[in-house]
């Protein structure tokens, strides 16, 4: 197939830009509490895309060069209900899968050499930009050995700025150039990295037709997609780019772009940033689920398969693969969730049986592993103590809360209480406690008074709204609304009233005197308000990214941070500004405050030690000593050993039975006592 001459245009990452209402990368406050979106989509039957469940995703079909996947379906039932025997059932057709896959590589099969991906991607020789590094060789020739045995998808999990973009992009050039597969395709991505997929189709394969469907640009094709979907012409394009949000939404509009879209058939499904479908429960799975049953291949491209458990991973392996992996209860066989079992000690022939089964489906490499000239990057761990307020308000709220909290509290109050906890453990603005209940009723009547909250709003909701503000909130308000600068109570040195920003204060001028650059990430944008304050009281110049930050802003903030080097710091949310991201200007990670997942940690890290990086990268990560900072620390570093069981280590590195993680009532049980 080639798009026809009538094709929609095909832009690059010069073209106009667009606004997009962003879903998926908002940094509320409550979001990160227990390390997951407290704003999780939930299935809801009645709004679900109109699909019949029964239709199973099959591979293409056999020209010769498929493995077999056929499964008896008598035997399979016979298996459900018994989880470990689902287990050792898949783990014979992967032992059987990965035989024949070798058995292809030693029978002389030709490997893809670079400068067929250069023919592929139309690229000179010359281009030194344009190179694949030999890993990424490997790492398209294994995509296109699996496209090729028809297993109905791959997962490529290589660690965070290994370039599996590039890869990706290499790959559906060759499946067009040596195949004749033009598609079309179906890429997937997260909001914040939209334009950089953009980008790099323009530049690694000019003579592909990209559909870039978000923010205004749909509106400008949708007209004659929706033509060409009901013809019987091809499709007008190579590859449809869109984001995550589109399968999230449940307005009309989105249900009809879904059903636009299902009226193709896709060659290839690639889904960047996959671990967003690790909750098979999900709206945005199903959605995704529904439309992927109808695609060939599916490509699922993620730094992170590893985020909280094997189940999630098990997830992915099930949506990319279903003639594979059967839908069976992971958790039975893993005890919880947290998949304690699989990393003790007794427990090794169960993660050898694992490594197994992934063996054929995953590509994981990690940076030590394959780049050896890459920069090094050290870690550091800052603990600091509570300055006197705020250990003060701290100790304060631990005896307010022993009298409430009892182990019977519902997981709302838990919740709250332990959010509040970390708030004060990071700054003592981001709760309410210099503003009195007094200080909020003038401030509520001067609102009334000037209409700031329209001329609708009682006096009693105003009192209401602004009892829920924190120090810094009310500040914020005061500092807005020139009729209220009188009432404002916070002063330049209460910015730097926590012990993270004191070291702030002894840290960011060592750093600027010695040349170096920091990208500054916090899962709160409450938080990064007043890390803004906090530099500019420094006068340190600084640019800034989250979640409410338009997706056609964030490519040219990026943009400006690596090449103005008179620009000093960058903040960032850790959910928006953690993912896709190049931000080799960078060569200083500050984590201001920690999350309970690693991988979150681990994916902002990587926005500078990656590829093109030429600095060595120092990441530090601060911990407020004595709160719940040290607890969240703890159970991060302890979910870290999960990777191991994906890059092969079976070490003895695995926690004790008595260092399980504890829940969040746990915690609290334990310091409240």
């Amino acid at each position: 197939m080639q798009a026809g001459e009538g094709a929609p245009r095909r832009t690059g990452g010069g073209g106009s830009r667009r606004r997009v209402v962003v879903s998926d990368d908002d940094d509320g406050e409550g979001e990160c509490v227990s390390g997951k979106r407290s704003r999780r989509a939930v299935i809801d039957p009645g709004d679900e895309d109109d699909e019949e469940e029964s239709v199973a995703l099959r591979p293409r079909a056999d020209d010769g060069l498929a493995i077999g996947l056929e499964e008896d379906d008598a035997s399979i039932r016979l298996l459900q209900g018994r989880p470990q025997d689902v287990i050792k059932h898949t783990l014979g057709k992967c032992e059987r899968i990965t035989a024949k896959l070798r058995s292809a590589l030693t029978e002389a099969a030709k490997l893809v050499s670079h400068a067929e991906v250069q023919a592929a991607c139309q690229m000179a020789g010359s281009n030194k930009d344009q190179m694949l590094c030999p890993y990424q060789v490997v790492g398209v020739n294994f995509l296109l050995l699996l496209y090729r045995k028809r297993l109905g998808g791959a997962i490529l999990a290589d660690e965070m700025g290994l370039g599996k973009t590039v890869q990706a992009i290499a790959f559906l050039a060759l499946i067009k150039h040596l195949d004749g597969d033009a598609g079309p395709h179906l890429i997937v991505t997260p909001a914040s990295v939209l334009e950089n997929w953009q980008r790099e189709l323009e530049k690694w394969c000019p003579a592909f037709t990209v559909i870039p469907f978000h923010g205004n640009e749909r509106s400008a094709f949708k007209d004659e997609l929706l033509s060409a979907a009901r013809s019987d012409k091809p499709p007008p394009f190579h590859v449809f780019l869109t984001g995550y949000s589109l399968f999230e939404r449940k307005s009309a509009a989105s249900k009809d772009d879904r059903s636009m879209l299902r009226k193709w058939k896709w060659s290839c499904i690639v889904m960047d940033e996959a671990h967003l479908l690790k909750d098979r429960t999900s709206y945005r799975n199903r959605n995704l689920k529904s439309l992927a049953r109808r695609a060939c291949h599916r490509l699922m491209i993620t730094g992170t398969p590893l985020q909280n458990d094997l189940q999630e991973l098990w997830s992915l392996l099930e949506f990319t693969m279903p003639a594979i992996f059967t839908n069976c209860e992971f958790d039975a066989i893993l005890d919880n969730r947290n998949g304690r079992r699989v990393l003790t000690a007794d427990n090794i022939d169960l993660i050898k049986q694992i490594q197994a089964i992934l063996s054929p489906f995953v590509l994981r490499r990690v940076k030590a592993a394959v780049m050896d000239q890459l920069t090094p990057k050290l870690q550091k761990v800052e603990s600091v103590d509570m300055v006197e307020s705020q250990d003060v308000a701290y100790r304060e709220a631990l005896v307010e809360y022993r009298q409430s909290f009892t182990s019977s509290c519902p997981q709302r109050q838990v919740s709250s209480i332990f959010t509040q906890l970390r708030k004060l453990a990071n700054h003592p603005l981001l709760v309410r406690r210099i503003y009195t209940n007094n200080d909020v009723e003038k401030l509520a009547k001067r609102c009334f008074q000037h209409g700031i909250f329209g001329s609708e709003c009682t006096l009693e909701r105003i009192v209401e709204e602004l009892s829920s503000y924190n120090d810094y909130t009310l500040h914020k308000l005061c500092c807005t609304h020139g009729m209220l600068a009188s009432h404002s109570k916070l002063r330049d040195k209460d910015a730097l009233e926590s012990a993270k920003c004191q070291l702030l204060v002894k840290l960011l001028p060592h750093l600027q005197s010695a040349g170096h650059r920091p990208l500054i990430f916090s899962q709160w944008t409450g938080m990064l308000d007043i890390l803004e304050w906090v530099l500019q009281v420094m006068n340190l110049s600084y640019r800034r990214l989250d979640g409410s930050t338009q997706v056609c802003e964030r490519q040219s903030l990026v943009d400006d941070f690596n090449k103005e080097l008179d620009i000093f710091a960058f903040l960032l949310s850790t959910r928006a500004g953690g993912q896709g991201l190049n931000l080799t200007g960078a060569d200083t990670v500050i984590i201001h405050d920690v999350d309970f997942n690693p991988q979150m940690d681990r994916q902002a890290e990587d926005r500078c030690h990656r590829i093109g990086q030429s600095k060595s990268v120092t990441v530090y990560r601060l911990v407020t000593k004595s709160t719940v900072d040290e607890n969240i620390f703890g159970i991060a570093q302890r979910k870290l050993v999960l990777d191991a069981v994906l890059e092969g280590d079976v070490s003895s590195s695995s926690p004790s039975a008595d260092e399980d993680e504890r829940t969040m009532g746990q915690i609290l049980s334990m310091i409240l006592s």
